[in-house]
């Protein structure tokens, strides 16, 4: 695990709200120079907690259904394996490997409802998946990737 320090917080918080503030308005901001912010943000992203920078859209707003997945593998499979060949699917957004019933839990984000049923049929031909409990969803009351540190 990687050391986030107290100043790294701060950085990581102001990024979070806008990814897109110069290192000169985050120093300013939390009190530091332009060249601390730029050091600390280049060192976050070699050691990987700053994965990168994207821009977040409202997905119900286009038309697209969220689509949430249990899936369980089947024994004689590698867990991390099976998860790797769903998360190279492109309307995949996340995988977890999960404690519990099941040994993945997916989110993907679908151009419309038979695309989510597209989804599931393909993640179901994959040779290491057993089943898929799939749940669409009806409205999204919250989601965002910021963290509170």
């Amino acid at each position: 695990m990687i050391e986030v320090d107290e100043m790294d917080k701060k950085i990581l918080k102001e990024l979070q709200k806008d990814s897109r503030m110069s290192f000169t308005k985050i120093a300013q901001k939390i009190g530091v120079s332009t060249a601390t912010v730029s050091e600390r943000v280049k060192r976050l992203m070699k050691e990987g907690i700053i994965c990168g920078y994207t821009t977040i859209l409202n997905t119900s707003e286009m038309g697209m259904a969220t689509l949430i997945m249990k899936i369980k593998t089947r024994q004689e499979y590698r867990v991390d394996e099976v998860g790797a060949e769903i998360a190279a699917m492109a309307e995949i957004c996340c995988v977890h490997h999960v404690t519990g019933e099941f040994d993945l839990f997916v989110i993907a984000k679908c151009s419309g409802y038979e695309k989510c049923g597209d989804a599931i049929e393909k993640i179901r031909s994959i040779k290491g998946v057993e089943c898929v409990d799939a749940e669409l969803v009806l409205k999204t009351l919250k989601e965002e990737l910021k963290v509170e540190m």
